[in-house]
């Protein structure tokens, strides 16, 4: 059994789609009346996928390709105190965020919060009557909270690549906390 596709019959059986190959179809359709194929995925499994979803691209495996991609990704990644090095090196501003700037709300009174999070805290910077002191407050805040960690990871990576067993006895930590309203950082790691 086939799928009509216009006045054409699609048989996709032995087709190779990424990592699948089409066996047959099913009995299955989907709702905009596509048919299921049963596939044979390379590393064993098998998995009903809608021709549709297998033409166009958007199935290339049983799900083993996604696993590998992020156990992968897991390994590229710098995890240090609980925070992720390439995340703080490469944000970007948010599509969705309404004041344009990262970490700066216009209230409905027309002042501007300012917060900065880190390590899963949220810190209060401040209400501004001014974005741009507002955006200057969360500038200065991400000069010393997330520039104060990468400065701190990089001059502790430095010493951690010329000695491991340093490493592992003084791993770094970077903390931040707020007192009668001025954040402090508190960095425990000895980089001598």
């Amino acid at each position: 059994m086939t799928q009509k596709h216009g006045s054409k019959i699609l048989d996709i059986t032995g087709r190779r789609f990424g990592r699948l190959t089409a066996l047959f179809p099913t009995e299955k359709r989907d709702r905009n009346g596509s048919v299921y194929w049963h596939c044979l995925c390379d590393c064993g499994n098998t998995s009903d996928i809608s021709e549709a979803k297998l033409v166009h691209g958007n199935y290339k495996s049983c799900g083993c390709l996604k696993t590998e991609n992020q156990k992968n990704i897991a390994g590229q990644l710098h995890i240090i105190d609980g925070t992720c090095v390439e995340i703080l090196e490469n944000r970007k501003h948010r599509k969705d965020n309404t004041s344009g700037f990262r970490g700066v709300y216009q209230m409905k009174n027309d002042r501007y919060r300012v917060d900065i999070g880190f390590k899963g805290k949220r810190f209060y910077l401040g209400t501004f009557q001014n974005f741009d002191d507002a955006v200057q407050a969360r500038l200065n805040a991400e000069k010393m909270v997330h520039g104060g960690f990468l400065k701190a990871y990089y001059i502790w990576k430095d010493h951690a690549d010329k000695d491991p067993e340093w490493a592992r006895e003084n791993p770094l930590k970077f903390d931040v906390t707020k007192e009668n309203g001025i954040l402090t950082i508190d960095q425990k790691s000895k980089t001598e």
